[in-house]
């Protein structure tokens, strides 16, 4: 007969191979849209430049790049969630309801930067970005000039109704959104010899982090509420593709990959994982862009 001593150890390690477990089981999509940078306070500042800089023939002197001025901040936020394990289920050995528990913790883990970067995209048409426009939206500003502007948007944001798609580059180093992380999510089990376990005959277990997500250049992404047909893909591809730093240099940016929601999952699939359309031609549509299906777009 084991001890309590022993059973609540026993429990401690499987509660934490069960969290690593769902961390390695779970396949979250987030790092397709988003760039992880660390934190180290409260808030991050965000001096952007108005250009990534590029590389250039280095004549005469250096030219130095100053940063932009233009006051974004992502604010770190607290996250959390918590279980009591039953002091009585412990005396009985009725921990197996546990580990179950655990393990979807970590799957839980894993997937939350996407519960927080996609449904981020979803509000840019209606969420300022460090230009101070929406971060889709059809007048950014390009430089100092008022009347150099581009749109990462299309169709018209104010009057179309459908689910939102995206169309983006995600091998660059820089993607539309940030995932800036604070302090990871780690998984804790309190000492069942403490206080609060001993006035309360309940032992606290949970997870908790600090992080948050804000958008980086408008450049990168293309949004629609528009159907997803041929026509409308093709107009984002060329808004990406055409992408122009102040100087009229392209930012270097190519479509990618699409990302959809469940309601525009089949046309979305229809253009780019059908090899053969209309009774028997080629696609040449046929895997032009990765399509990434998220729960979080609606």
């Amino acid at each position: 007969m084991p001890t309590e001593a022993q059973i609540i150890e026993t429990l401690f390690v499987s509660m934490s191979e069960a969290y690593n477990q769902g961390l390695s089981s779970a396949a979250p999509q987030w790092e397709k849209v988003a760039t992880r940078v660390p934190s180290t306070g409260s808030a991050s500042y965000y001096g952007w430049l108005k250009d990534l800089p590029g590389i250039a023939e280095w004549v005469g002197e250096r030219q130095l790049v100053s940063l932009g001025q233009h006051g974004y901040s992502i604010e770190n936020k607290k996250f959390e969630s918590s279980i009591l394990i039953d002091r009585d289920h412990v005396d009985d050995n009725q921990t197996g309801m546990y580990s179950v528990i655990a393990k979807n913790y970590g799957e839980q883990v894993a997937l939350f930067p996407d519960s927080l970067a996609y449904p981020l995209l979803v509000a840019g048409f209606s969420t300022l970005c460090f230009d101070g426009q929406n971060y889709f939206d059809t007048d950014h500003p390009l430089g100092d000039l008022a009347e150099s502007v581009y749109s990462n948007v299309v169709g018209d944001p104010s009057t179309d109704t459908g689910e939102p798609w995206f169309v983006f580059d995600d091998t660059k180093v820089l993607k539309p959104v940030v995932f800036q992380d604070r302090r990871p999510f780690v998984f804790k089990n309190l000492n069942p010899k403490g206080e609060y376990a001993w006035f309360n005959n309940k032992m606290p277990a949970g997870v908790d982090g600090r992080c948050n997500v804000g958008f980086s250049f408008p450049q990168l992404c293309i949004a629609s509420k528009a159907p997803l047909t041929k026509a409308n893909y093709e107009a984002a591809v060329t808004l990406l593709g055409t992408m122009k730093k102040v100087d009229g240099s392209p930012v270097g940016v190519r479509p990618t990959t699409i990302s959809v929601g469940y309601g525009n999952r089949a046309a979305a699939k229809g253009l780019f994982e059908s090899m053969l359309v209309d009774g028997g031609d080629s696609n040449i549509y046929y895997k032009d862009v990765e399509v990434v299906v998220s729960p979080y777009i609606s």
